[in-house]
């Protein structure tokens, strides 16, 4: 298998602080956001994002930690699709953002570098042939992946393309704007279970399937946090609690089993 460079763990970590510099604010200091993105939004969709950045700080924490190829070639992919639909989308709003204030530049600068690196990354390594090692993935947990990634996908298809319709069904109140930038990492999220389901070793899955569960379980407490916001008639808030639950519960196991039986820390 081929091993993972000096070259691409200073790619992951570069990526990886980005994600810690945005979570970090989204998530606990989230009345200061505009820190870290080029809006200044309400404290649950800072967390809501926060969780989102904080998840890729897992995925890079786990590629950084990682010796092959074969390990970090689903996070590579996941990075390209979240980082490059971001940049597109954001060129739909060009009049939304405000160019004196220096986080829009660092926006547009990431999301067109990181994209483009990690496509490189892609082709570089398109016709290597690895055989993965260790424990096989069961068919169980090939099954759940698929199906979330069917969900995610339809659901950041939906964000994309109907994106006034979101609005409208969404727990709590966003704009259009914010419906298309979840977008993003909900096509990542989603394409990357999809992969997760084709792939046969714990050792090919372990860093993306950290990554999620940091995403799920985040949005969970965020969610419980600012539980006064969500209205308990509204039939849409119990399957966002009840989606949510289930997938971290989930995902917290097949984490514990995918460190456990790939041994990520060695």
């Amino acid at each position: 298998m081929a091993p993972i460079t000096r070259g691409q763990k200073i790619y992951f970590a570069a990526v990886g602080l980005l994600a810690l510099w945005v979570g970090s604010w989204g998530y606990f200091i989230p009345s200061r956001v505009d820190q870290a993105i080029p809006w200044l939004v309400p404290p649950l969709h800072a967390r809501f994002l926060g969780a989102m950045y904080l998840s890729g700080v897992a995925f890079m924490i786990g590629a950084i930690l990682s010796r092959f190829h074969a390990e970090v070639r689903i996070t590579i992919r996941m990075i390209v699709i979240w980082t490059g639909m971001l940049f597109i989308v954001s060129l739909f709003y060009l009049g939304e953002f405000d160019y004196t204030h220096p986080p829009v530049w660092f926006w547009f600068g990431a999301y067109l570098i990181y994209p483009l690196i990690g496509l490189q990354l892609i082709l570089k390594y398109r016709t290597l042939q690895e055989k993965a090692s260790g424990p096989a993935l069961p068919a169980w947990v090939k099954g759940y992946f698929l199906v979330q990634g069917v969900v995610m996908t339809s659901l950041a298809a939906f964000l994309l393309i109907a994106p006034q319709f979101m609005v409208n069904v969404w727990p709590w109140k966003i704009t259009v704007l914010l419906a298309q930038m979840y977008s993003a990492p909900f096509l990542s999220y989603g394409l990357g279970s999809l992969m997760l389901s084709r792939q046969q070793m714990w050792m090919e899955a372990r860093v993306a399937v950290i990554g999620i569960f940091v995403f799920t379980f985040g949005v969970f407490l965020a969610s419980l946090i600012h539980r006064e916001l969500f209205s308990i008639t509204n039939m849409a808030v119990w399957v966002w609690f009840g989606s949510f639950l289930l997938a971290t519960v989930t995902l917290g196991i097949l984490s514990f089993y995918s460190v456990r039986d790939s041994r990520l820390i060695r």
